[in-house]
């Protein structure tokens, strides 16, 4: 017997399906490339800043675990992808049982995983900046900041949407790929936990 015949029989209606589309992301493929490139520089400068801000030391670690291990940083980096993408998709079929994805509250928690998918993106890209001025002899990363964001610009600029987006995960997923090995891979005991 399937998940409808058994509420039938039972005589209530079965769950309501997720309303995942509670923000039309397609708008985005229909802008003009120039204004996806400054879209995503703006967007880049800004929540990279923010965590530029808070935590210079996490990305200045970050920098050393990717030049320890360059070659498996975008596997690491697709992973971080991937918990994001599970947990949104677990919370909106959460609302979607309960009858609230549609709402208000479904669209918070849709701006709430874009919010974390950018900042996964900016990050990702601040560490590639600053990859990019270490290799020049001055590892600044506030010069990284501007420098990623404007390699964040490029691929919106000279390929179609689907391209651009490609570019743009897989290249933040670079940067990405130190941190998440680091996080992946750590080790916490007690002493640690002290330590900290």
């Amino acid at each position: 017997m399937t998940v409808v015949g058994i509420h039938r029989s039972v005589g209530t209606t079965p769950p309501e399906p997720a309303v995942v589309q509670s923000v039309d992301v397609t708008a985005i493929g229909g802008l003009p490339g120039y204004l996806q490139a400054i879209g995503s520089f703006l967007l880049v400068v800004l929540f990279g800043g923010v965590i530029l801000r808070r935590s210079e030391a996490r990305v200045l670690r970050s920098l050393e675990a990717l030049r320890e291990r360059p070659y498996s940083a975008v596997p690491y980096g697709l992973v971080a992808y991937a918990v994001a993408l599970a947990v949104g998709l677990y919370g909106f079929s959460q609302l979607g049982r309960v009858g609230v994805a549609g709402t208000f509250l479904g669209l918070l928690v849709a701006l709430l995983l874009g919010g974390v998918f950018v900042s996964l993106t900016a990050f990702g890209f601040l560490v590639v900046g600053t990859l990019a001025t270490d290799v020049h002899g001055r590892r600044e990363p506030t010069y990284g900041l501007v420098v990623g964001a404007a390699l964040s610009a490029i691929g919106w600029l000279l390929l179609p949407p689907a391209g651009g987006l490609a570019v743009w995960v897989l290249v933040a997923a670079f940067g990405l790929g130190g941190a998440v090995r680091l996080w992946v891979h750590a080790e916490r005991t007690v002493e640690t936990e002290r330590a900290d």
